[in-house]
């Protein structure tokens, strides 16, 4: 057996297509066989799932072992069982209803099974079979149909015949299957005439509405059509008067250009005949007097220039001649460097901590040198008028008060033209020094430091300085010095608070405003709580201030010391809230408390 099988130059191209085949016939085997094949097969499958799922790959590494393995499963696979049993002729006679029936790669391998169980050559099938087959069709992974399959194999396989049937009994039933047929296709008929008739209705009803939507588009279209041509008619008689008008503006503009030019070439002519009027007659005499006036101013110039070297020169000749006048232009050069050596002292001052006795000593010690130079240069330009010599006197050992009078006393005697304006400007220079230098002497004898003594310094010699007043905080705990008796009422918490009206308000205002006219340098911000209020400010130095709504003054305080930069200046705050010193204390401001502000005014001689 297998030795009439088919050489491998015949199956090697036909090996891959008959493999496929056999692996999808392996899904139609039953467990026993097929498991029994999967032992043999190198891997060891003992379950179908897995067997199955490898084969394909696995059966494709056994090309050569194809005939054993298909040879394995033909008996029990019935299409390839019962077909090996047939007779070689009928075979050849029916091969193309076999492929047709069962598909034609499996009926290639059922010949290369033929073969194989070939007893001797004359039983052995063609080798140009297999290709032939192959070519029919894929393989197929479905059972071959069996009605089809069996009706073949009737014909390849002798089966015994069956009786006949009666003949009455047969042509009864082929009347009853006719009568049956008829019917059936006489409904048939009817109904595709029906479904015919109502097709046919339908796609009339369809013509006719899209007759009718045809038509009244013709309709539109026609009435487009009109109302374009009208359009058209308009818009053409437009562009024809449009064309008219615009040659009737050419022709006048051209007309227009013509008259302007005549009337340049007029004015230009008339220009130049007035032109050589003037020259002829005026322009030129003009210009003869004019270079002899350039002469001149040159020559005026150049003596200028000679008289004023003249007099630099005799100016310092006399300055070298007199001693005392040089020494007077050496002491003038000297005052503007000690005031900015004293200015750099007074700002160690106010800014260190402590202040070294030296520096205190040096500050001192220059300013009565600078007031002593500028006493002794001024005294120079004053007449020698025992009157008037006795107001410096009486300036020279006055107190704050008696200064205060002093000055009174001169505006008036300058206003009745006692005194010149000259003489009393330097009055007012004496003045001005003898506040500094009580100031001064003040600040070294009595404070020697602190807020307060750094206030009444800058009051008293008109250095600039930035005063804010915590007003509700002052007026309610100073009622007895502003002489006020404010209202009481409860807050939500139970707490008692003093109501500030306008008049108390405008109180305040006005002491504020007093101070701010004594101190010419300070500049001050009066801080209320609660809703505006018109009150009557009268100098520009000080401003009054209202809380936000919902918010309180000490913020307002607190934002102004921390945001305000329109003067360059140190800040004194006034307030016995902690919160606001504290505050304002960290953004650099001198702390002045209610009773140093009282002292401070009282010492100003400023009464509410």
């Amino acid at each position: 057996m297998g030795q009439f099988a088919y050489k491998n130059e015949v199956l090697e191209p036909l090996r891959r297509v008959l493999s496929e085949q056999l692996v999808m016939d392996l899904n139609h085997v039953a467990d026993g066989p097929l498991l029994a094949m999967a032992k043999k097969i190198p891997g060891g499958y003992i379950h179908r799932k897995p067997f199955l799922r490898d084969a394909k790959w696995r059966f494709q590494k056994r090309l050569a072992h194809l005939t054993q393995d298909a040879a394995a499963i033909a008996e029990h696979l019935p299409w390839y069982q019962e077909t090996l049993k047939s007779d070689k002729a009928k075979l050849g006679e029916h091969l193309d209803e076999l492929a047709a029936a069962i598909g034609g790669p499996r009926a290639a391998l059922l010949c290369v099974l033929w073969n194989e169980q070939a007893p001797q050559k004359d039983a052995t099938l063609p080798a140009d079979w297999l290709a032939r087959l192959v070519a029919l069709s894929k393989p197929q992974a479905g059972k071959p149909e069996t009605k089809a399959w069996k009706a073949i194999l009737a014909k390849l396989v002798e089966t015994p015949g069956k009786e006949p049937l009666d003949s009455a009994d047969a042509l009864d039933s082929a009347d009853r299957t006719l009568r049956r047929l008829q019917q059936e296709i006489a409904q048939g008929k009817a109904a595709r005439e029906n479904e015919g008739r109502q097709i046919r209705r339908q796609h009339a009803n369809e013509l006719e509405t899209k007759d009718g939507e045809i038509r009244k588009a013709r309709e539109e279209a026609a009435k487009s059509l009109q109302e374009a041509a009208k359009l058209g008619a308009n818009l053409e008689s437009q562009v024809q008067s449009l064309q008219a008008k615009l040659t009737k503006e050419e022709e006048e503009v051209a007309r227009l250009r013509g008259e302007l030019d005549r009337a340049r070439e007029q004015v230009a002519k008339k220009a130049r005949e007035i032109a050589e009027e003037l020259l002829s007659e005026e322009v030129r005499p003009w210009l003869a007097d004019a270079r002899i006036l350039k002469a001149a101013s040159e020559e005026v110039a150049k003596l200028r220039q000679l008289t004023s070297e003249t007099v630099e020169k005799v100016r310092k000749a006399q300055r070298d001649a007199d001693p005392f006048l040089a020494k007077e232009h050496q002491l003038r050069q000297a005052i503007p460097q000690m005031e900015e050596m004293l200015k750099l002292l007074r700002r160690y001052q106010r800014t260190a901590v402590q202040a070294l006795p030296e520096v205190t000593a040096l500050e001192q010690r220059i300013t009565e040198h600078v007031e002593k130079v500028r006493y002794e240069l001024e005294k120079r330009d004053q007449p020698s008028d025992p009157f008037l010599e006795r107001i410096s006197a009486k300036i020279n050992v006055a107190d704050s008060r008696e200064l205060k009078s002093i000055e009174s006393a001169l505006l008036l005697a300058e206003q009745s033209g006692l005194v010149d304006s000259r003489h009393a400007d330097l009055y007012r220079r004496d003045i001005h020094r003898r506040r500094s230098y009580l100031a001064d002497r003040d600040f070294h004898v009595q404070k020697q430091s602190g807020p307060l003594a750094l206030l009444e310094r800058a009051a008293a010699t008109g250095e600039k300085a930035r005063l804010a007043v915590d007003a509700n905080n002052f007026a309610c705990l100073r009622q007895d010095y502003l002489g006020l008796s404010l209202p009481t009422k409860k807050n939500a918490q139970g707490e008692t608070r003093f109501l500030l009206d306008a008049a108390a308000r405008q109180k305040v205002v006005q002491l504020l405003e007093k101070l701010a006219d004594d101190a010419t340098g300070l500049h001050v911000w009066v801080c209320f709580d609660g809703q505006p209020s018109q009150l009557r400010i009268g100098n520009p130095r000080l401003k009054a201030t209202f809380s936000r709504a919902g918010g309180k003054a000490d913020h307002d305080l607190m934002d102004l010391v921390a945001k305000d930069k329109t003067v360059e200046a140190p800040w004194f705050v006034v307030s016995d809230d902690i919160e606001v010193r504290d505050a304002t204390g960290r953004e650099g401001a001198y702390i002045v408390y209610n009773d140093g502000l009282v002292q401070l005014l009282v010492n100003r001689g400023l009464k509410p």
